[in-house]
């Protein structure tokens, strides 16, 4: 059975072909069928296969990318998993709890759980492929978990709470795709660009109109509206450059 037909699980560059198999049975306990792998072919190994036990077609069916941006080609919205949240001072690592994420099938689009290495965890230009970092809360003593339990804890926590026997109708309003976030992503960009601020703080402006963006869950409408007024405002901000030239 299928409780999560959008899901995607995303696994960037696992170091242990073992966690993979576990992470196949993870999903099929909590009815998450599509899993896709960053980097190497762990299918056919075999402390891969022999983890994944009754889930091996989940393995069997894994996609394979070079890279996480092919991996997220035809995804929606990816949500990253992630235990260096930094402090407040790093936008970039502005993370949203675990209990704050929605119900992935009230959302209409294809989501990505994004899990990142064993060792290292995800890289700081991986997260920013993502619409928004989320953390598993954990002991400040020890916060980074093995990777099957990560996966395994996040897949709980959305069985448990968002899971029915009966369908769930999806908001009547559709969510913003990708390619629409995109749009205004670019003609923000452009705004900053012109702006005078230090050279330093221009990555930093951009990032936390993409960190608004990401954690806000906005529909396509709201979008586009914002792109039409963003993109406004860069017109007045170039025909104000002209008059000054």
């Amino acid at each position: 059975m299928t409780n999560f037909p959008t899901l995607t699980v995303v696994l960037v560059g696992p170091e242990n072909p073992g966690n993979v198999g576990f992470v196949t049975r993870a999903m099929a306990n909590f009815g998450v069928r599509e899993l896709r792998l960053v980097g190497e072919d762990h299918r056919q190994d075999q402390f891969a296969q022999m983890f994944s036990v009754h889930a091996q077609d989940i393995l069997d069916n894994a996609g394979v990318f070079e890279d996480l941006g092919s991996a997220l080609d035809d995804i929606d919205l990816a949500w990253a998993a992630t235990a260096r949240g930094g402090r407040n001072h790093s936008v970039t690592r502005a993370l949203v709890p675990l209990f704050e994420l929605p119900d992935p099938n009230s959302l209409d689009g294809r989501i990505a759980l994004v899990f990142g290495r064993e060792s290292t965890g995800l890289f700081n230009e991986e997260l920013a492929l993502c619409d928004l970092a989320f953390t598993i809360p954990a002991s400040k003593d020890y916060p980074s978990l093995n990777l099957s339990h990560a996966v395994s804890i996040v897949l709980y926590h959305l069985f448990t709470r968002y899971a029915k026997n009966e369908p769930r109708q999806p908001y009547e309003a559709r969510a913003a795709t990708f390619k629409e976030r995109e749009q205004v992503y670019k003609f923000f960009d452009e705004v900053v660009d012109q702006l005078s601020l230090k050279e330093h703080k221009v990555p930093i402006a951009k990032q936390v109109f993409r960190n608004l963006l990401g954690r806000a869950y906005m529909t396509g409408r709201e979008v586009a509206t914002l792109t039409g007024l963003v993109r406004r405002i860069n017109e007045l901000v170039n025909e104000h450059k002209k008059s000054d030239d």
